[in-house]
């Protein structure tokens, strides 16, 4: 079962209070995505690379040392 169609599922089984409570949500996420230039990457990566991609920043970007300046 695709994770559509688990969510359909879901939400014919669901109160109808929460079924607008979940149509709220999902309007404000699509009004964030449809403004933001970045919101389109939200969520693209695993949690796994993303901690890759954390770790790899960390260890090989230039830390700044603010009492440098």
């Amino acid at each position: 079962m695709s994770d559509r169609d688990q969510l359909i599922q879901e939400v014919e089984q669901a109160p109808d209070d929460l079924v607008q409570t979940m149509l709220d949500f999902l309007r404000r996420i699509k009004a964030i995505r449809d403004v933001h230039p970045l919101a389109q990457f939200a969520g693209i990566l695993s949690d796994a690379e993303a901690a890759e991609l954390n770790r790899i920043i960390v260890a090989d970007c230039r830390q700044v040392d603010e009492h440098e300046w």
